[in-house]
């Protein structure tokens, strides 16, 4: 009895202590971020909401967040959907090659991939540069600034949500009706139509909704390819809001309204989709991997390889080749040959230039430190709400979940709005490292409790019951018995943490000073400063590290977790 009694005088001062510091986290910063939104001298107003409602620039800015979002959702997921089923439904040739390789644009940020666009075929590009030197002229074959710039890069980069999540519902369902389908007459694009894509549609519509919410809530590629063109969304009419601060009256407020605004649109795209799939049925998903009687693709099958392999070629070859090109050149508008590379611009960040060494610390610091802390808080809740189960616990995990599923954009102004003043006299962190820091601890909380959760999930309570009934206490049963049960997860969320607080740009860029820069922050801002060559190198360091995180991971989770 008095065992128990002291386990659950644990239980609750852990459940507490997390409470605690998912208030300082979480609850916190979305409060003032709320009350600066509709809180005008110390009184409930609106009045930040007109002024957004009357700014032209504002509406505008709207309208094409919504535009860019939804076409490329709909380009994103008429190629994932396609991809998806050429990998899961046919005899293509080198399946496993291709169904990895088609997920690899999950690990090039995707401002690094609009950034290698612009050094592809923007005005001053390699594909530009050839054919004004052929043709001898001065006019580019193409301007790849604007909307349909956005829209490309958005959707070669979001696909792989679309792919993902298709592929994992083809492999689950039972093919008993495309089959049924194929032996009564029906082709195959009769097959895929009537009966694939509609059972498939709750999957398919899943993938879609993360390219949508991903996509409006994107700072980097309308930043790179929109706002030369002075073409703004919502994301960076926000970051250029904060940016003007200094001169514009009541930037914070206006700004947190307009904040509001982006969390309502992505919203709205959520429950639009589920309304469209709301009373549809869905029938014959089995509960295993089945094998479906693949397609003959016949004199098309290496065709089709064709295709795949093309997609993986521009969403991943081509942007890295173009980034390591200009990384190469002694100067950028040189063309690429081997008489023009030099490896001076990968010494000048590595060795020269203080801020991109600067940026290297800084984003490893925070990586890791985040990968360590959020590792250690996301285990603690995901124990709280799989094992322990306290009364409340579930509202640790809605809590935690928060910061991921909103804007980068919106919790970063969150973060300013709360942190922008002294505490107890002196204590500031505003334009310190430490305010990045605890951004993306809150924002990768979400990825350390799912992982983490999963694999609680799979141990049987019997273990931990035995240990306590033999004398340990709760906290002795889950350093002995848990830990190591699940350490490959720990890992795992450590990894999962670490390769995206690398890489972040949306919350850095608005929340940096100087000295405090991230490798993202110091990419973007070489590139807006003209410095292409040495962004470019910057970039593919950071790449590298990427790439190897995910080796790693794979690794160490045995294939679980990585691409």
């Amino acid at each position: 009895m008095n065992i128990n009694k002291g386990n659950k005088n644990i239980s609750v001062i852990l459940a507490f202590g997390v409470l605690a510091i998912l208030a300082i986290l979480v609850i916190y910063p979305l409060f003032s971020l709320l009350g600066k939104a509709f809180v005008s001298e110390s009184r409930f107003s609106l009045e930040n909401f007109h002024k957004v409602f009357i700014t032209k620039d504002i509406f505008v800015a709207l309208s094409h967040s919504i535009f860019v979002s939804t076409i490329s959702t709909v380009f994103a997921t008429i190629i994932g959907v396609s991809l998806a089923w050429i990998v899961s439904r046919t005899d293509i040739p080198y399946r496993k090659l291709i169904k990895t390789g088609l997920v690899m644009p999950f690990l090039i940020p995707p401002f690094i991939s609009a950034i290698a666009w612009l050094q592809l075929i923007g005005p001053a590009g390699y594909i530009n540069s050839i054919y004004m030197a052929i043709k001898q002229t001065w006019n580019p074959l193409f301007v790849i600034y604007g909307k349909w710039a956005i829209v490309m890069v958005m959707s070669l980069s979001g696909y792989p949500f679309v792919y993902l999540s298709t592929l994992a519902g083809l492999e689950r369902m039972n093919p008993a009706l495309e089959e049924a389908g194929q032996i009564s007459g029906a082709g195959i694009f009769t097959v895929m139509k009537d009966i694939t894509i509609p059972i498939m549609a709750p999957t398919i519509g899943a993938g879609a909704i993360l390219v949508f919410v991903s996509r409006i809530a994107n700072f980097g590629i309308p930043a790179v390819m929109g706002m030369p063109a002075n073409y703004y969304v919502l994301t960076t009419k926000i970051y250029r809001l904060i940016d003007q601060s200094f001169i514009v009256k009541d930037a914070h407020a206006i700004a947190t309204a307009m904040s509001i605004l982006l969390i309502l649109v992505a919203a709205c795209g959520l429950l639009l989709v589920k309304v469209y799939l709301r009373g549809k049925e869905y029938i014959v998903v089995s509960g295993k991997d089945v094998q479906p009687k693949l397609v003959e693709l016949g004199k098309w099958r290496y065709t089709m390889f064709t295709i795949a392999l093309s997609m993986i070629i521009i969403t991943v070859v081509l942007p890295i080749i173009a980034i390591l090109l200009t990384a190469l050149t002694k100067a950028w508008g040189l063309l690429p040959f081997i008489s023009n590379w030099t490896l001076d611009n990968f010494r000048y960040v590595l060795f020269d230039l203080d801020m991109s060494k600067r940026a290297i610390r800084n984003s490893f610091f925070l990586a890791v430190s985040a990968s360590i802390i959020t590792t250690f808080i996301g285990a603690a809740i995901a124990y709280m709400v799989v094992k322990v189960k306290v009364k409340g616990s579930q509202i640790l995990d809605f809590v935690s979940s928060i910061p991921y599923s909103i804007p980068g954009t919106v919790f970063a102004l969150g973060m300013i709005i709360a942190w922008n003043k002294s505490f107890f006299g002196k204590f500031n962190i505003y334009n310190t490292i430490w305010i990045i820091l605890i951004s993306y601890i809150a924002r990768y909380l979400a990825y350390s409790v799912r992982t983490i959760s999963s694999s609680l999930m799979q141990i049987d309570n019997s273990l931990e019951e035995a240990a306590r009934i033999s004398g340990s206490n709760r906290m002795q049963s889950f350093k002995d018995i848990i830990v190591p049960l699940v350490k490959p997860s720990l890992f795992a969320s450590w990894f999962l943490i670490f390769m995206p607080a690398f890489r972040e740009l949306t919350i850095s860029v608005l929340l940096w000073s100087a000295g405090n820069e991230t490798i993202g922050v110091a990419v973007y801002n070489l590139q807006e400063g003209g410095d292409v060559t040495s962004s470019s190198a910057l970039a593919i360091i950071m790449i590298l590290v990427i790439f190897l995180g995910n080796m790693i991971i794979k690794k160490v989770t045995k294939g679980e977790f990585g691409y």
